[in-house]
């Protein structure tokens, strides 16, 4: 007889690593939403002493940064994951590449900084890209205790010193915005945080550095992602050519705007797939042979996430104005139009955003790969159609770019699961007839509403009408379906997932072929 699974050692350390599993999701998943509401608590208030150009200054620098920082860290996370057998010695010599690395990445930019300010032909960004490049050398000095500690699974460690960070950042930013600081007071706050977090991940990691010695025995591991690699390069520079685009041709202040409009677009979407991202790999590996169990799983994850995304999404969209003009007054209505138009891309951009996580983890790395760089080669021209037409014109070209550069990731996920556009009818149907529903309403609500009450007062009626519209017509129409979910997301109805095709036939969650 088959031992109990409570006597079973393996079946014992498959529930303990379970459970650990869940409560690391559950702990990141507080420390991401406690750290996202002490964040925007700051960056709204100090949006309010800033200006358009200050954050435009800013982002113009950070756009080279960033490039950088997609190679600073030479994969020395993914190394550590995958790789338990690596010596203390040689995750030192490994964390000695990565610090000189970032040394490097230091003198190349400080030497760069004056060419980049040409191009944006804004003098102020030399010197904001000098001092944010002294974060390659610290970011190297916090990738081996980080990755340590992510290796021995101290996820409620992690969230606390992510949101200690975030903490110092938001206090930091709202100190030297008061003192006048202007634009340096989004600069000195990363500086700061990032300087005193990495006193703290050493204090709980004591692991130094020593010099990258013999780093050739490592080459192998370190060179066998290099398409994940060319995919981030690609992903970066797609992703950020709006802002380029945007900073060299319409100016800091319609940076500043646009920057804006896309932080607020992408915030509750991102909220809903980066924690999916969290269970995804996991599950898709587990699954990666068997077909039918990948089918099921893309397309009730693919649903569990517009059910959440898509109405979040739109709704923002609709109630833009009164939106931006509570949070951050009338010196950033020029957020509210391309807000609206960006909030319809990221409707969209939820929808594929498992995609890429069917291509990663059934080990189609050269796809996903390729799929990166035929966004790269569509979207930047969409940009550069849209620039003279303005902030609109750039939000349109996501709006164009990002669906025809998606096609062939849609079309190849189809063939590896044996699904159809049928499907995926199924998959999105509930929540677009709530959405349409709740636009509908609210769009009425809108008429009604006189234009004297105060901005905070007619989100709240616009949102509370919306949402119970949404829920309405979720239990009404699709009452068993939306149960269903409810019960295998909380464990209930595992037993009928396996069972019942309809949960997961249609529905469910997609991936960013670019990430």
């Amino acid at each position: 007889m088959a031992p109990h699974p409570v006597d079973d050692p393996a079946a014992q350390s498959r529930q303990d690593l379970d459970r650990t599993l869940f409560h690391g999701l559950a702990w990141t998943a507080l420390g991401r939403w406690i750290a996202q509401a002490i964040s925007w608590a700051a960056t709204l208030y100090v949006a309010r002493i800033l200006t358009p150009g200050d954050y435009g200054l800013v982002a113009m620098a950070t756009i080279p940064i960033g490039l950088a920082r997609l190679i600073e860290g030479i994969g020395l996370d993914a190394i550590l994951l995958q790789d338990r057998s690596l010596s203390k010695e040689q995750l030192q010599r490994l964390a000695g590449a990565a610090l000189l690395l970032g040394t490097v990445l230091t003198v190349l930019y400080l030497a760069l900084s004056a060419p980049i300010s040409l191009y944006f032909q804004e003098p102020q960004v030399a010197a904001i890209v000098s001092v944010l490049s002294l974060t390659f050398v610290i970011d190297a000095l916090q990738i081996l205790p980080r990755a340590l500690l992510q290796r021995d699974l101290q996820f409620r460690t992690l969230a606390w010193i992510n949101g200690l960070q975030v903490a110092i950042a938001a206090a930091t930013m709202v100190l030297a915005a008061h003192a006048g600081w202007t634009y340096w007071a989004l600069v000195v706050n990363t500086l700061v945080s990032y300087g005193l977090v990495t006193v703290v991940l050493f204090m709980c990691q004591p692991i130094m550095p020593t010099w990258p010695r013999n780093i050739h025995t490592l080459t192998g591991s370190m060179m066998s992602g290099w398409h994940i690699l060319v995919s981030r390069f690609a992903y970066y520079g797609y992703s950020s050519a709006d802002s380029t685009i945007i900073g060299h041709y319409l100016g800091k202040e319609a940076l500043g705007i646009f920057g804006f409009a896309t932080t607020f677009a992408s915030l509750p979407v991102r909220e809903v797939t980066s924690l999916m991202s969290g269970v995804v790999p996991g599950i898709f590996t587990a699954v990666q042979t068997n077909r039918q169990e990948l089918r099921r799983y893309f397309f009730f994850l693919t649903e569990a996430v517009s059910y959440l995304a898509l109405p979040a999404a739109l709704g923002l969209a609709i109630t833009a104005d009164d939106f931006v003009l509570l949070t951050l007054g009338d010196t950033w209505s020029g957020v509210i139009t391309p807000l609206r138009l960006l909030c319809i891309y990221m409707a969209m951009f939820s929808s594929q955003d498992l995609l890429s996580h069917v291509l990663l983890w059934t080990g189609r790395f050269s796809t996903n790969m390729w799929l990166n760089i035929l966004a790269l080669a569509v979207l930047p021209v969409c940009f550069y159609i849209g620039a003279p037409y303005g902030l609109i014109g750039v939000a349109v070209g996501w709006l164009i770019g990002f669906p025809l550069s998606n096609l062939p990731a849609f079309v190849y996920v189809n063939r590896i699961l044996g699904s159809s556009w049928t499907d995926y009818w199924h998959t999105f149907r509930p929540a677009l007839t709530g959405s349409v529903a709740m636009l509908g309403v609210v769009a009425l609500v809108r008429l009604a509403l006189p234009e004297e009450w105060h901005h905070g007062l007619r989100l709240a009626v616009q949102s509370s009408a919306g949402a119970l519209t949404y829920a309405g017509v979720m239990l009404l129409m699709f009452g068993d379906r939306v149960r269903e979910m409810y019960r295998v997301v909380f464990g209930a109805g595992q037993q009928k997932l396996d069972k019942n095709d309809d949960v997961t036939k249609g529905p469910p969650v997609a991936l960013d072929p670019h990430s």
